[in-house]
């Protein structure tokens, strides 16, 4: 699977199914989303902004192939769930939605909405009828990271713990990490935490 960078800098991902190498023709799907992606055994995960429909790029078989989310949120944040499915988060208002792929016993997967969390009162706004935007997602963790107009701020989904962590400016996304390697220096432990 090419990934390429056209001269308009849109990011695409190019194909071509064996139907329409006979005709030709290339399909290819605009706008991967400059946001984190997930990992899940050998799939990987990534999302497009055109109408937030999920790639899966399964590494084995060298295939691709588009999972479509059950709504059309605005914005999505994929996550790893707890059982190895993959899962996402978004929100909309002060409401944090959760939502889990599973696969029935027939071998098709669906999505199911696993959790809906009223942020009303946990997540501090500036103003009233501000609303929360999901930018990011600490796999291991279960830490959501949510951005208002009273700054930035991480959610625990187990706890319900929240703590801001900078100021408010306009956030896109948040990527997170825990370590890096060094060919050399081994593993180190990144600067920021969350405590």
């Amino acid at each position: 699977m090419p990934v390429s960078l056209a001269h308009d800098c849109e990011t695409y991902a190019q194909h071509k199914k064996d139907a329409m190498k006979e005709m030709g023709r290339t399909s290819y799907t605009p706008y991967v989303h400059p946001g984190r992606g997930a990992v899940i055994g050998d799939e990987i995960y990534f999302t497009l902004r055109w109408g937030n429909a999920i790639v899966k790029y399964e590494l084995s078989r060298n295939c691709i192939s588009m999972i479509d989310s059950p709504r059309n949120p605005r914005s999505i944040t994929l996550m790893e769930m707890g059982d190895n499915t993959l899962g996402f988060a978004y929100s909309k208002a002060l409401s944090l939605y959760v939502w889990s792929r599973k696969v029935r016993s027939g071998g098709a997967a669906e999505w199911m909405q696993y959790r809906v969390i009223e942020l009303e009162g946990t997540i501090p706004v500036a103003n009233p009828g501000d609303r929360a935007f999901v930018i990011g997602y600490a796999e291991g963790l279960n830490v959501i990271f949510m951005a208002t107009s009273a700054g930035l701020f991480t959610f625990e989904l187990e706890s319900g713990r929240v703590k801001k962590i900078d100021e408010p400016q306009v956030y896109f996304n948040v990527l997170p990490y825990m370590s890096f390697y060094t060919p050399g220096h081994g593993t180190l432990s990144s600067l920021t935490r969350i405590h």
